[in-house]
Parts: C-alpha cells; structure tokens; sequence
C-alpha cells in the first residue's frame, strides 16, 4: 500500500492522522509482507482510527468486525441463506423427472447460497482492502483460535463447502483496549504496537486539523487541557475525539479559553462517568484543571519559542 516509511508518514498526516516514524515503519513494513498489526492500548488512543487513516491514505475499502462478548462464526465469516436453500429445494423438487439429490446437496452448500461476514468478504475482494477486527480483547480464546487460519494461510474454512482461498490479502488490523490478555498464538502472526494517548504537541496538531480556524493558542490549550486530565486519575480518562469535541464546542460558543464559570457547559464534554463528574465537583478540581492547562499551554508556547529561536541561530 506504501513504498517506503516516509512514503506512509506523509500520506497518514495528510488524512490527519499525526504520528511517528515508529508507526509510519511498523504500517509500511506490514503491509509489504502480509503481516496483521495488533494495536494495544488505551481506550481512545486512536488505535481504531489509525486503521480508518491507512484506509483513507491507501484509497482502500474498510471492513470493520466489531468484536463482542458471544461472537461467533455465523457473525464473524458467515451463514448459509436458508430461506434462499428451502425455496431452491422446493422448486427442484416440484420439477417433473428424477432428481439428482446429490447435485441439490452440492448446490445449496455452494458460495452462491453464503451470506459473506467481514472476514470472508475481505478475502474476496478483487482490490486489497483493510480489515478492522476492532476490540479483540472482548472474545474468548476458541474465537482467536478462529482467526489463526486466516492470518496464518489467508483461508477459511466454511463446513460443507470447504476452504476459501483469498483472492487478495487484506490488511488487518486488531485492536484491543487491554481487557484481557491475547494469546501467544495470535501475538506470534503479529506487529504488535502500544498506542499511547498523543504527546501534547501532536494532540496541538490534531485539534488543528479539525478545527483550522482557531488560533493556536486555544490548540494548546485543547492540548494541555487533555494532559491535565488524563493525569487527574480519571475513570475514564477523554479520548482524542473527546478533546477534539471541546474544541470544537469552543468554537462554536465563541470561547477563546475555558473559565471556572463555565464549568457546567464544558463538564458535560469532559467526563462521562457518574465518579468522574463527582471528582470534578469536589474541592475546586475543575478550576485545579483549567489552571494546569493553562501551565501545560504555556509550557508548549515556550518551548515552541526555543525551538524557534534555535532554528533561527543555526540558519544565521
């Protein structure tokens, strides 16, 4: 999908999605040798979007299996249509002459009478696609056992009709919010990567890219604003596109920063548990957060003056 490192960097900054050299290396790596990612991390870190960014840089179709606690293969590859199977049964058997029930078997256990999953479409697509197998964490071991073949030979098993070749070997991707540990086995056919929450500068970078139109200073602030709160110790902690919403909530209400008045607007968009709204509420903890966002905007404004400066004495 990319030829180089650099190639994958550029091209995921460009849909927007902001990351390092280590990553850009791990996508064009895995993608040159078939090789399925496992995303590890917190939740809302942007390990689903990082799929959703390689599918956009690469113009690919994505197809997203949405893991849950009782998946099971019928969802996950797919099932036979037996409306579609009973209504063939019955008209070659309402046919005048003999019937070949051995040629009926064979027919209704054909791909024609398959209702394709995730999985077996994106085998079957005549052009690569990217496959999103997101929230891994939540099955059990018998369905990882399950994906081991795809990723392994890139077929699938399907009873009575037999193994499935691909036609084109997707790009896979899994997520996993760490729930649970994943088995070894999954890990073996895997690039593994942790993605963390963004440092403040590349969160700077993200809030920009969706809210252009504000100055840099509340892009700072968004920025300090999401570090001042993952480290409050949250039940849950906000996610990038939690802060991209504040951000863009600013906007809309024309708020070049966040005050202490406007606690009752803005807690609402920052915290989504009933604890977490209780921490807020006690002992000045929001005004304590504004006021540590303010100092984490600082901080970056500085250093931004520094690295400035020193750009400006090496070119002098």
């Amino acid at each position: 999908m990319f030829e180089s490192p650099q190639q994958a960097l550029d091209a995921l900054s460009r849909v927007g999605y902001f990351t390092d050299s280590k990553t850009a290396t791990t996508v064009y790596l895995a993608g040159k040798i078939n090789k399925p990612i496992m995303l590890e991390g917190p939740a809302g870190a942007g390990k689903t979007e990082l799929a959703q960014s390689v599918a956009r840089a690469a113009e690919a179709e994505l197809l997203r299996l949405q893991c849950y606690q009782g998946i099971n293969e019928e969802k996950a590859i797919g099932q036979y249509d037996k409306s579609l199977q009973e209504l063939f049964v019955l008209l070659k058997t309402k046919a005048e002459g003999e019937h070949d029930w051995g040629q009926i078997r064979r027919d209704v256990t054909s791909r024609e009478f398959f209702l394709a999953g995730p999985l077996l479409t994106a085998i079957e697509q005549p052009k690569r696609c990217v496959l999103l197998i997101d929230e891994i964490d939540k099955v059990d071991y018998a369905f990882e056992a399950l994906l081991l073949e795809l990723l392994s030979a890139w077929t699938l098993s399907i009873p009575k009709m037999g193994t499935v070749k691909a036609t084109t070997i997707p790009f896979v991707f899994m997520t996993s919010n760490q729930e649970r540990r994943l088995g070894d086995p999954l890990r073996r056919r895997s690039f593994y990567l942790v993605v963390e929450h963004p440092t403040p500068e590349r969160e700077a970078a993200i809030v920009k890219n969706k809210t252009p139109t504000a100055n840099a200073a509340t892009h700072r602030f968004i920025a300090g604003l999401a570090k001042a709160l993952r480290s409050f110790n949250l039940e849950k902690p906000p996610s990038i596109s939690e802060m991209n919403d504040v951000a863009q909530a600013m906007q809309l209400l024309r708020l070049d920063e966040i005050l202490a008045i406007h606690k009752d607007i803005m807690l609402p968009l920052m915290v989504k548990t009933e604890g977490d709204l209780k921490r807020m509420l006690m002992k000045q903890a929001f005004e304590v957060i504004i006021y540590t966002a303010k100092k984490n905007a600082d901080a970056m404004e500085a250093e931004e003056v520094a690295d400035t400066l020193a750009a400006l004495e090496v070119t002098a």
